[in-house]
């Protein structure tokens, strides 16, 4: 009984050895299909991930490269699925679907938004990519700070093969656009209302009365003036040209120099307070007062410069207004540009296509006379053309011109700086596309 318990045992044994290898086998195969299954959904899912990528590409490009003002109704006539029809590429298949919402109405003109949905899948799987994208339509009398780049010349191609001719690199969210666009500048009735007068079309009589000089239709004399209200400075009027004009920030106080005819004056104070401090002969009569930021030349101002290491405070908004040429000579840029920091515009440099108060056709061009690599923390709406020399520069807001002249390298940022004088150029009657963005890219495996 012993021996052949002994073998029944040993017998016992080989069978569960024989089961264990076997089972092990199983599961080595098992486990096997499983690295290979989730190696090729790996694969598929990098495939269908690129393949969505490339669609939402291509969308941008369509939209950039699509007249918006050839439609009567683009949220139905562009935005479809016959201008964009479902794809099949490398065993992908991709479509779009589209839902519009109104945002925004009022003010001459409104806007909607346009959300793309975009899915791929396989042709013989369940596994999807889905991702959003969004992008406005402005309709109707659209301002200027709309804009993220805007050159209004005439003439035929795309504006990425202008911008390409002209050496310009973009980097703003909102569309570019270069065409034959008409524009509104009601610089005049902006003159008006930065000033406080009571009309809408400037005249010198309403000007000396606005300065407690002697009435008279004349001209008044060439110089700096300040446009006083209860407890503020709304503006400063410069008469005639500017030799310079000098920013800098410390301290917590904003400065302007305006330096004509060999002399300077200085205006210092905190954005948004009553702290204002003017070096001219009525300094003591607006100190305290609160300053509107808003400053209008008649004339065009020869070297715009910074001073000190800063020459804005991030709160600051200064708004530069003139019926000539604007000459920058230096950088322009608060002092924490650090790394991965938004540069926002904290001024506006604009210019009119015609005189205040002649309305004659006068030269306005925007002038970038930089040597070396500066950012410029400015929106530029130039009348006439935005022209940079030999220098690198970068302009962190959004750029309105009627041409662009670029020896050097020229960026452009495109962020908005929401200043109020670029409200008084519209495009009226205008479509345009801006904020393209994608909202998120999602895994699906649902039929």
């Amino acid at each position: 009984m012993g021996a052949r318990g002994n073998i029944v045992l040993a017998l016992m044994f080989a069978l569960l050895l024989a089961a264990s290898g076997l089972a092990l086998l199983t599961h080595s195969d098992t486990h096997l299909r499983i690295i290979a299954a989730r190696r090729d959904k790996r694969l598929e899912a990098a495939a269908l991930e690129q393949a969505l990528l490339f669609r939402l590409h291509g969308y941008r490009e369509q939209l950039a490269a699509a007249d918006m003002n050839a439609y009567a109704a683009p949220q139905s006539a562009f935005f479809n699925n016959a201008t964009f029809p479902d794809l099949e590429a490398d065993g992908a298949l991709s479509r779009l679907r589209f839902q519009c919402l109104p945002v925004v109405a009022g003010n001459g003109f409104s806007c909607t938004r346009i959300l793309a949905h975009v899915r791929c899948r396989q042709a013989e799987g369940r596994l999807e990519f889905a991702g959003r994208a969004g992008v406005d339509l402005l309709s109707g009398d659209i301002p200027a700070g709309e804009f993220g780049l805007l050159v209004t010349r005439g003439g035929a191609g795309s504006a990425a093969a202008f911008l390409a001719g002209r050496g310009v690199e973009y980097a703003g969210s909102q569309l570019p656009l270069v065409g034959d666009c008409e524009l509104r500048m009601e610089t005049g009735r902006l003159l008006c209302a930065a000033l406080g007068l009571p009309v809408e079309v400037p005249d010198w009589r309403r000007i000396r009365e606005k300065f407690h000089l002697e009435p008279s239709a004349a001209p008044i004399a060439p110089g700096v003036y300040l446009a006083r209200d209860e407890g503020e400075v709304t503006a400063v009027f410069v008469e005639g040209d500017l030799e310079k004009l000098e920013f800098s920030a410390g301290d917590g106080r904003q400065c302007v120099a305006f330096s004509r005819d060999g002399r300077s004056q200085v205006l210092s104070y905190r954005p948004g307070e009553g702290a204002l401090d003017w070096s001219g002969a009525d300094g003591p009569a607006v100190a305290g007062a609160r300053f509107g930021e808003k400053i209008i030349v008649h004339g065009s101002v020869w070297d715009i410069t910074q001073s000190g290491t800063a020459a804005f405070l991030p709160e600051s908004r200064l708004e530069l207004l003139a019926c000539g040429r604007l000459v920058v000579r230096t950088a322009l840029e608060g002092g924490s540009l650090g790394l991965g920091k938004e540069k926002l515009p904290c001024l506006l440099l604009m210019t009119a296509a015609n005189d205040f108060f002649s309305n004659e056709a006068i030269a306005a061009d925007v002038v970038m006379d930089i040597a070396g690599a500066a950012t410029v923390q400015a929106q530029v709406i130039a009348a006439g053309k935005l022209v940079n020399g030999n220098g690198s520069v970068e302009i962190s807001g959004g750029l309105l011109a009627a041409d662009i002249e670029n020896s050097g390298r020229l960026r452009v940022g495109g962020a908005d700086g929401r200043f109020a004088l670029a409200t008084g150029v519209r495009l009226p009657g205008f479509k345009l596309l801006k904020n393209f963005c994608v909202h998120f890219i999602q895994e699906s495996a649902d039929e």
